[in-house]
């Protein structure tokens, strides 16, 4: 930040793990940081459970930034946009990340934009949905739309575009930041295209339980059916375009869309894969139940009946 910058600044660290095996790390880092680390173990293994308790340890900050724990934030990012956010006087400002890729990656990995969310949107654009690998959440909005990280979507992911589809619904503004690009170290894991076709699938699954829990009726699932049946018909017309004109992105979007199409229509039936289970452990696989109504103030995860 600006040495004349009137910010107040901390870093809050979640360490999804009861062991508490991040201690060792956060401590070596911490020395020497200009800004005050604090960090809470959350026993509870699943990412909506993380990103709950940082919200409570933030509830009574002016904005909490989210970051994922394999980002790194170049100079001049934070600074870039937290003056989005003035300067907007958005409610949620989000940005681009770019994956460095590791060596050895297959060689469609650089020409398509899976690990690239640069040049998307513009600056200033106002988006219906965000994530929250980089960005900023007002106090207001944390505040307003609580609950806010869903326990079902506890190893499958897609808590925080459950999150941000709901906020958006409140009425509050989403916009994008070009400039506060973070970068993303990619593991060869995410190279292959297996995993492509498992995140596609996972994302579309992800997408349509969001939205049939944000407005359960049969208006929703006709919805959710259209738009997966036109993500399917689009990736017919993609792979066809690549075919034709030999392009190998539009093939690339092609399986991307197929198999989100094909996700989207399997969560109509509550069907999703669990990408991040093997991070936290078999037992206790199980989406947890957990209403979205009537919860007050921080404690929203805890809604979830822990022991089924």
């Amino acid at each position: 930040m600006p040495d004349d910058s009137d910010y107040a600044i901390r870093i809050v660290v979640v360490d999804n793990d009861a062991d508490g095996s991040a201690a060792r790390v956060i401590t070596e880092f911490g020395d020497g940081t200009p800004y005050p680390i604090e960090s809470v173990v959350e026993p509870e293994p699943g990412i909506p459970f993380a990103r709950e308790k940082s919200v409570e340890l933030c509830w009574n900050d002016d904005a909490l930034i989210f970051v994922d724990d394999d980002e790194i934030a170049p100079p001049g990012w934070l600074a870039t946009l937290l003056n989005a956010w003035e300067t907007s006087g958005a409610d949620v400002v989000t940005g681009p990340v770019k994956g460095n890729l590791p060596p050895g990656a297959p060689a469609w990995n650089h020409y398509s934009d899976v690990h690239d969310s640069t040049g998307k949107h513009e600056t200033g654009e106002e988006l219906r949905k965000a994530y929250t690998n980089n960005t900023l959440v007002s106090r207001r909005v944390y505040h307003a739309v609580t609950p806010g990280f869903h326990p079902a979507f506890r190893y499958t992911g897609s808590s925080d575009l459950h999150f941000f589809l709901r906020v958006h619904r409140a009425g509050f503004r989403i916009v994008w930041c070009e400039e506060a690009c973070i970068a993303e170290d990619v593991p060869a894991s995410r190279t292959t295209l297996r995993w492509l076709v498992r995140r596609a699938f996972r994302s579309g699954s992800g997408d349509t339980i969001s939205r049939l829990l944000i407005r359960p009726g049969a208006i929703s699932y006709l919805l959710v059916l259209a738009y997966a049946s036109a993500r399917v018909v689009s990736a017919i017309g993609f792979a066809l375009a690549g075919l034709l004109l030999g392009r190998k992105t539009h093939l690339l979007k092609a399986v991307r869309r197929l198999f989100s199409g094909v996700g989207s229509l399997a969560g109509i039936v509550g069907i999703n894969h669990d990408e991040y289970r093997e991070r936290h452990g078999l037992d206790g696989g199980r989406p947890l139940p957990g209403g979205l109504a009537g919860g007050e103030g921080p404690e929203s995860a805890r809604l979830a009946d822990r022991g089924r």
